[in-house]
């Protein structure tokens, strides 16, 4: 009998560094949170021309999926998004990794 073990990624360490390196817009000398981070993100993706962006609009449960590691390869547009809110140039340096 076999037993496959498969093993969770950790915490994505990149993405939690990433927001914590942007300044929180309502609270000054603090980083920014979860859920301004879902705002930003949101309001990128109502920026772009597509047709339904409510669709994709996360909250901060979502962002802290990512963080944790339950999420590491979001839709195309929302990591475009995440990565326009985080001033990123790329996923690797928000630790997004496709699992394929």
């Amino acid at each position: 009998m076999w037993l496959r073990i498969v093993s969770r990624p950790g915490p994505n360490l990149d993405l939690i560094a990433a927001r914590r390196r942007r300044k929180s817009p309502a609270r000054p000398g603090q980083h920014m949170s979860r859920a301004e981070l879902a705002a930003a993100i949101n309001r990128n993706l109502d920026q772009m021309k597509i047709d339904k962006p409510a669709d994709l609009h996360v909250d901060n449960r979502f962002i802290a999926k990512i963080e944790r590691g339950d999420i590491s390869w979001p839709h195309e547009l929302r990591r475009v998004a995440l990565r326009r809110a985080l001033h990123a140039a790329t996923d690797g340096e928000l630790g997004l990794q496709n699992p394929r």
